[in-house]
């Protein structure tokens, strides 16, 4: 991953995602770290000293973070522009070719009711790049583990097979994939052939492979094997196709946010840079 994408509000819960992604570039050697603000909410008066006043905030911003001594601070890159947040991500995503996005998000009451969790929301829909969501007060540490989540439907054109393998084997990770069925155990024709197809699509990994058939609950039942098994990062598809729909207002991935004390990556179908 050499470029590393972080839009920032300044809250607490945005501190704790600028860490957790400074931390990470640096361990992952990373080329470029950039630090964007929208002010599409300023007030309606005072553009200009706006502008500049979110200038000094990204700044002192920086000074707060614990750089580690192996990521120069002339791989920042600071910017900042009066668009929605969505648009202005989707624009430095595709001017700079960034591999990762990075934010933050408190829980289940902060997807919609707060703004650094909207805005989070609006970049999970856009798909513009693989996203990374930090739970709040969540430090880095080196990744040993990765978990990808499945419902073994449409695998073959669901799964991000490429991204997989790629952010796994940059972060050196051991690989699981994990489905959650209490109701037949992975044992339909259909999920033992999706099983087959995930397992030989993510093969240079040499995943392991489980059913969880408890709790009925299929957040907890992942919850539940994050922390059974140490797992340090949980991966999710981001689906291109009405994907926001499907997850995020789904009662099983809004509970998954607000349980999951580990990071989750919302990863495409393409390739992570």
């Amino acid at each position: 991953m050499k470029i590393f994408l972080i839009p920032v509000d300044f809250s607490d819960v945005s501190y704790t995602a600028a860490q957790y992604a400074v931390d990470m570039a640096a361990h992952l050697r990373a080329q470029k770290v950039i630090f964007y603000h929208s002010y599409a909410h300023r007030p309606p008066d005072g553009y200009d000293e706006y502008q500049q006043s979110t200038r000094r905030h990204l700044e002192k911003m920086i000074l707060k973070l614990r750089i580690p001594a192996t990521l120069s601070s002339e791989r920042f890159v600071l910017l900042a522009d009066d668009m929605p947040v969505r648009t202005g991500v989707e624009t430095i995503v595709e001017q700079h070719a960034v591999s990762m996005i990075v934010m933050g998000i408190a829980g289940l009451s902060d997807i919609e009711n707060t703004l650094i969790g909207r805005n989070t929301m609006a970049v999970a829909e856009s798909g513009a790049a693989p996203l990374l969501i930090v739970p709040r007060n969540h430090l880095f540490r080196p990744v040993n583990k990765v978990v990808y989540a499945t419902d073994l439907k449409n695998v073959e054109y669901v799964t991000p097979a490429a991204s997989i393998i790629r952010l796994a084997s940059q972060l050196e990770a051991e690989t699981h994939v994990v489905h959650v069925d209490p109701a037949t155990q992975g044992q339909t024709p259909e999920k033992i052939l999706g099983k087959q197809e995930v397992l030989k699509m993510l093969e240079p990994l040499h995943p392991v492979f489980e059913v969880v058939s408890e709790p009925t609950d299929k957040a907890e039942g992942i919850f539940d094997y994050v922390k059974k098994h140490h797992i340090d990062l949980i991966l999710m598809a981001s689906r291109n196709y009405g994907f926001f729909q499907r997850l995020f207002h789904s009662s099983v991935s809004k509970k998954l946010l607000n349980i999951a004390d580990v990071p989750v990556v919302l990863l495409k179908n393409k390739p992570v840079a």
